[in-house]
């Protein structure tokens, strides 16, 4: 097994085919889109789940104990939650393709400059299962953006045929309108049990390996992946004769200013409850600074274990062969995605 594995590290391309995200309509200038997406997305991420979590508690709460209309229509928004509530997290997700196609949709995601980019000849089998495991996770892994968003512009380009879901944190599905809006675009839970249902289903899985820990120690500037003892994905592949696919997302790091207060606070948050609370700010507000997101893709590695249950030894050995394909992904292309001087830290 280890020597198939290590033969399969990618090449350096000679030609890389790139697929990126469309243009504005033709009528809309450049200060009204950016109003736009200002609106749409501070709306979506920050004003509507927080009165969707705050107006519950505040009607409850108002007139004292007496049973009045505030506090039934408490209860009504409550269950009308709770009726939502379905398990698709745990399961396949659901999909909304005819969203991510929408004018509105490619208007919105038009204005952030993100990029796939493949080898020229890399032509993935949709008959097959694929680990795409994407690196650095970022503070708000918005490279995710290419996935499941702008879906035929870029993901369904790049690679025709493959169907995905995109593991996500937990936390995210216990917020209204993020939850919604994580089902829609292809996401899922990001437990073991949940990728091993994708997989069974012949459905490939996109993992931010890095996880919360990484999420918190984000730099601008900086490489830092946290690796070495992330092995879970790995032994996943090799249980289901998946291809492990490295990407590295150039410039996702740049997107935000981090902030260190109360960091060690947030690292025992981390550590003790799997909860990431980045500070940050963009350009307006939390929108992202406007600033190119080049995604690089490596050949898939082939993870042959004959019994679908490989020993630690065959873990070992395909994770080390996996983080070899990654940092020569990252060495190949830092040159022509404007990181020349970077260096790849794995901890």
């Amino acid at each position: 097994m280890t020597g198939s594995l290590a033969k399969a590290a990618p090449k350096k391309a000679e030609a890389m085919a790139v697929y990126g995200a469309t243009s504005p309509p033709a009528g809309i200038g450049p200060r009204l889109h950016t109003l736009l997406v200002v609106v749409v997305f501070h709306a979506v991420y920050l004003v509507g789940p927080a009165l969707c979590l705050l107006t519950p508690p505040f009607l409850a709460l108002r007139g004292g104990l007496r049973w009045d209309a505030s506090k039934k229509v408490a209860l009504i928004l409550v269950l009308g939650w709770l009726s939502t509530w379905d398990g698709a997290m745990y399961k396949l997700g659901k999909p909304w393709p005819a969203l991510m196609r929408s004018k509105l949709w490619s208007l919105l995601f038009s204005w952030f400059p993100v990029t796939i980019e493949t080898p020229a000849d890399l032509k993935l089998d949709g008959g097959k299962i694929y680990v795409f495991a994407v690196h650095p996770h970022g503070v708000l892994a918005f490279n995710r953006a290419a996935f499941g968003f702008d879906i035929d512009t870029l993901w369904n380009a790049a690679f025709p045929g493959v169907d995905f879901r995109v593991l996500t944190a937990t936390a995210a599905f216990y917020v209204p309108i993020i939850r919604e809006l994580w089902l829609w675009s292809y996401c899922v839970d990001a437990s073991k049990r949940t990728a091993r249902r994708v997989l069974a289903a012949r459905k490939s899985i996109l993992v931010y390996p890095g996880g919360e820990r990484e999420q918190i120690l984000t730099r601008r500037g900086e490489h830092v992946l946290y690796l070495s003892k992330r092995k879970g994905f790995v032994k996943i592949a090799l249980e289901h004769g998946a291809e492990l696919v490295p990407m590295y997302a150039f410039g996702d790091t740049d997107l935000f200013e981090h902030h260190a207060f109360l960091l060690g606070f947030r690292k025992w948050l981390v550590k003790t409850l799997g909860v990431a609370i980045p500070l940050i700010t963009g350009s307006v507000g939390l929108l992202p600074h406007r600033r190119p997101v080049r995604i690089v893709v490596g050949a898939p590695l082939p993870c042959p274990c004959a019994d679908g249950c490989p020993t630690q030894k065959d873990v070992d050995a395909a994770h080390a062969a996996y983080v070899a394909a990654l940092r020569a992904l990252f060495d190949a292309h830092k040159a022509s995605c404007g990181h020349a001087a970077a260096k790849l830290v794995i901890t």
